[in-house]
C-alpha cells in the first residue's frame, strides 16, 4: 500500500525562509551593479534575514477586553452636555 509524502511545517517555513533569502540577495546584487558607491544595499548583503514578524505582546486579553467594554459603557452614559441646560424651577424664576 503506498502511502502519500507528508512534509512538515518545519520543511515548508524552512524553503520559504530560503527562497526569500534567495530572492532579497538577486535583488540586492542588481541593486549594487546600479547604485555602486550605496553603502547601505553592503550592510543589507551581509545582514540577510526575514525581517516581517508578528508581534509577541499580546494585545488582548480578557481583562483588558472588559476594562474596554466597561470604558465605552460609562463614556456614552456620562456624556456631559455642551450647553448649560435650565431645568424647569430656573426657567420659571427668569420668566418672571
Amino acid at each position: 500500500m503506498a502511502k502519500g509524502k507528508k512534509s512538515s511545517k518545519s520543511n515548508q517555513e524552512h524553503f520559504k525562509s530560503y527562497r526569500y533569502e534567495e530572492n532579497r540577495k538577486a535583488r540586492l546584487e542588481k541593486l549594487a551593479k546600479e547604485q555602486p558607491n550605496n553603502e547601505q544595499i553592503q550592510g543589507a548583503l551581509r545582514n540577510i534575514h526575514y525581517r516581517r514578524r508578528t508581534p509577541k505582546a499580546r494585545q488582548w486579553n480578557s481583562r483588558t477586553r472588559e476594562l474596554a467594554h466597561w470604558n465605552r459603557i460609562c463614556k456614552r452614559q456620562y456624556v456631559e452636555p455642551k450647553t448649560k441646560k435650565l431645568g424647569y424651577f430656573e426657567e420659571l424664576k427668569n420668566e418672571h
